[in-house]
């Protein structure tokens, strides 16, 4: 049988050979020191299968130098529950030396058993993104009819290091979670945005490599907070890169908002995955990646499973108080749920921070947006007032609307334009209380400027 050198680079890779093997064994035993999500789910896939068709299957990996991440160890540990012909060992602090110092464990071996032969493949290569695709790795590959004695030697270290090592449960899992929370050396960064046709900018690395963090340690829920207009929805598409979701639920309150949200998963993902909208108008609720408003999710939710989506996105989540939110984070089980807001805190004094457990890995507020030039700066004038009686109370709205659309009034706010506004054209948006408000302003300020009113009757192209 032919023996094999892989590489990254090789005719056939380290990578490729491993998912080969696992579509065609009847057993795989792998030794792996270091495993990270962003590498697993490039395997995970075909590890599944193979126990799913009864390959028996075993893995030992480690807590070593904090490497690991805790998904990874969640991963394996849902799989141990759905089936008996897997299992995985955790060495956590197993082996002592003489001196009683902790001996780290840094092997990298992969057993395979067919029904006529065996391959022991050993090298450098860890279960990590860079590791399988990137980096510059040597594995060799000794194969042979019924098992040489090399086979037997490793399978019986590999016996040794699984009666040493812990077999994983949720303790355990807890145990190193809480160790990595508090630990000052730990390895954060393991992905690769190389697929993406455009690439993060400074404050989205940061916040990438915070919440990577954050999974690591397991953490299952988070809130960004990053001014409008510095790209929280490219991050979040980075980061649902970096996380690999079989399928992803992005929801907005305002449905003109999903196409824009999918285009921008779309120059991330490319064409790799399918994308789908769900609103009033549109039921594309099977695609990989769904685009949904609040309302019609939490008003079909019987339509899908609990853990139909691995990866959900609340976007503008300083509404996710409301019944609607609620209803959908109640239901649904994901593995990851991020929260995107620039205004977190609420007039109502709803806690935001609360749904999100206190998690905050990143936070850019405006004046650092504007420092940074990820957002256009702008001048704030505050105009003293007193042709309005702010303190009238909510019964008394149209009273405060008639002040404030009055000729006076009106007259006042123009020259108050004219004294702060730069030279050449003008444009302006204003924010009215109501439509009835908008309506009147419209009207009443249009004998200083060319204006008209927009509401929710009017379509995006009107906007």
């Amino acid at each position: 049988m032919q023996n094999q050198f892989l590489t990254n680079y090789s005719e056939i890779t380290f990578l490729e050979k491993i998912k080969d093997n696992l579509r065609h064994c009847d057993s795989f035993d792998f030794s792996v020191s270091f495993i990270k999500k962003a590498g697993l789910v490039l395997l995970y896939k075909d590890i599944e299968a193979a126990v799913e068709r009864g390959c028996q299957g075993r893995i030992i990996t480690s807590t070593y130098q904090n490497f690991t991440d805790i998904e990874s160890l969640k991963s394996f540990y849902s799989l141990m529950g759905r089936h008996s012909n897997f299992e995985c060992h955790l060495d956590h602090e197993c082996f002592i030396d003489k001196g009683s110092a902790t001996l780290g464990y840094h092997s990298k071996g992969y057993l395979f058993q067919f029904k006529d032969c065996t391959e022991l493949i050993v090298g450098s290569s860890n279960i990590t993104r860079y590791a399988l695709l990137r980096n510059i790795e040597w594995d060799v590959v000794v194969r042979e009819n019924n098992g040489s004695d090399l086979f037997w030697l490793a399978m019986a270290e590999f016996e040794d290091k699984w009666n040493a090592t812990h077999k994983l449960n949720s303790d355990i899992i807890n145990l190193y979670a809480n160790k990595l929370n508090f630990a000052i050396e730990r390895w954060d960064m393991d992905y690769d945005l190389s697929r993406a046709n455009i690439k993060p900018n400074f404050m989205q690395r940061k916040a990438l490599k915070e919440l990577n963090r954050y999974r690591s340690v397991g953490t299952n829920r988070a809130l960004v907070i990053a001014a409008a207009g510095s790209g929280k929805t490219y991050l979040a598409a980075f980061d649902a890169l970096n996380f690999d979701p079989k399928r992803l639920l992005y929801i907005v309150h305002e449905g003109s908002v999903l196409k824009k949200s999918l285009e921008t998963f779309q120059d991330v993902f490319g064409s790799s995955i399918t994308y789908g909208i769900y609103s009033g108008t549109s039921k594309e609720f099977d695609a990989d990646f769904v685009f949904a408003t609040n309302f019609i999710m939490s008003k079909t939710l019987d339509l899908f499973a609990k853990d139909e989506f691995d990866y959900i996105i609340i976007d503008e989540c300083h509404h996710a108080t409301a019944s609607t939110y609620k209803k959908i984070t109640a239901y649904f089980e994901p593995e990851f749920l991020l929260g995107l807001t620039a205004t977190p805190e609420r007039m109502d004094n709803q806690d935001v921070f609360e749904l999100f457990e206190q998690n905050v890995p990143y936070e850019l507020r405006l004046r650092d947006a504007i420092i940074n030039d990820l957002v256009v700066p702008f001048k704030y004038y505050g105009i003293r007032d007193t042709l309005v009686d702010y303190g009238l109370s909510k019964r008394e709205e149209r009273k405060m609307i008639a002040q404030l659309a009055n000729e006076e009034h009106c007259d006042y706010i123009s020259e108050q334009i004219e004294t702060h506004r730069p030279q050449g054209k003008l444009k302006a948006l204003a924010f009215c209380r109501n439509v009835t408000h908008a309506r009147m302003m419209a009207e009443a300020m249009g004998e200083h400027y060319n204006t008209a009113y927009l509401t929710g009757r009017n379509d995006i192209g009107e906007r």
